[in-house]
């Protein structure tokens, strides 16, 4: 099998581990990046001739002339499917995959279009790309989603549902291990960007609540964002200096540095104004198989991931004061800290493991 896998981000964001994953743990021949319209090689080559190879040149057209440049690219895509000869394209993310289709159509290669969260809930996207989204809907061997929520939105739109498999990320169970909750002091940590669906304002204020309560309860934020400056504003509003740390972006290793430290990871999800949702969130998964117990919402996929009751306790969304007191719940309870972070790690090795999943992944595109 040549396999190529497809990706718009030439330079992978912290947050898109998923992607990362693929790449390590699927075998392929050949790699597309460089934006919804893919087109820089493994080696970071254009497949585009000069003069279209100029960056400058290309998005001139595309911006003048959408349509024009969606045939030179199909045109410049299928010579390099007919030279490379791969044997399904993984394309990563709905609207990759949707630019993608009608090269693969024309050179009879299988396409395997991977979604995982804005590219299938946000309104924005799914109108611009109505028309793009139904061919390759028609014409894609398979459309991986990762939860149930993410299928029956598509469906809705007009996807084959017998088309269509559920299959979450994995998380490497021996890179993320360790966390002892039971003897760690209530320090509750979040990983993950700062942006409106991870609704950071709404954790902080469920922290208050904690904080009012447990003089040496504890905030830990990782990650980045557009938000960070409304969320140290909203930290300072509520006298919470002394008892957030926002560490920034850190590295998978520190990352599972920090998760060994907390008493719980927390995060509450939303769908927000946009549309913009979670598809399974692969940082609850790392914290479950970390041995944490899980402080969420009940969005998208991580009612899947998060067992309520049994691996961790969930609110609705937005419900910022019910976080704040199953927050409370896990701060005062070290021992039901314990229990649900032995099962959290359970429940990740049975169904999140990530061999298991990249096996399934595999069988799926061989």
């Amino acid at each position: 099998m040549s396999i190529c896998i497809a990706y718009p981000n030439k330079n992978l964001s912290f947050s898109e581990t998923f992607i990362s994953n693929h790449l390590k743990f699927i075998e392929h021949k050949s790699e597309l990046t460089g934006g919804y319209y893919p087109y820089l090689t493994i080696d970071r080559n254009s497949i585009f001739q000069f003069p279209l190879s100029i960056d400058l040149l290309r998005g001139g057209i595309k911006n003048i002339a959408p349509k024009v440049y969606k045939r030179l690219y199909t045109l410049t895509l299928s010579d390099y499917l007919l030279k490379t000869k791969p044997s399904v394209v993984l394309a990563e993310y709905g609207v990759t995959g949707s630019m993608m289709t009608d090269a693969c159509k024309k050179t009879s290669i299988p396409l395997v279009t991977h979604f995982h969260g804005f590219d299938a809930h946000q309104y924005k996207i799914l109108e611009q790309y109505k028309d793009d989204y139904q061919k390759m809907f028609d014409y894609a061997r398979t459309i991986i989603v990762v939860s149930e929520d993410m299928k029956k939105e598509l469906i809705q739109i007009g996807a084959d549902e017998h088309k269509i498999v559920n299959l979450p990320y994995g998380v490497d169970i021996n890179k993320f291990s360790g966390a002892n909750p039971e003897n760690s002091a209530p320090i509750f940590i979040f990983v993950g960007r700062l942006t409106h669906k991870k609704s950071p304002i709404n954790l902080i204020k469920a922290f208050k609540i904690v904080a009012d309560e447990i003089d040496d309860a504890r905030l830990v934020i990782v990650g980045d964002g557009e938000l960070k400056k409304q969320t140290l504003n909203e930290i300072e509003t509520l006298n919470l200096s002394a008892k957030v740390e926002l560490k920034g972006v850190l590295s998978p290793l520190q990352v599972a540095e920090e998760l060994k430290k907390a008493r719980c990871f927390v995060q509450h999800s939303v769908r927000d104004i946009t549309g913009d949702s979670e598809g399974t969130p692969n940082t609850i998964l790392e914290a479950s198989g970390s041995g944490l117990p899980i402080i969420s919402t009940t969005h998208a996929g991580i009612k899947e991931a998060v067992v309520h009751g049994h691996t961790g306790l969930l609110c609705a969304e937005h419900d910022y004061k019910a976080m704040g007191q199953n927050m409370l719940t896990i701060a005062k309870d070290k021992q039901l800290a314990a229990q649900m972070g032995i099962k959290a790690r359970e429940h990740i090795s049975k169904n999140y493991n990530i061999e298991t999943q990249m096996e399934k992944l595999r069988q799926l595109l061989y």
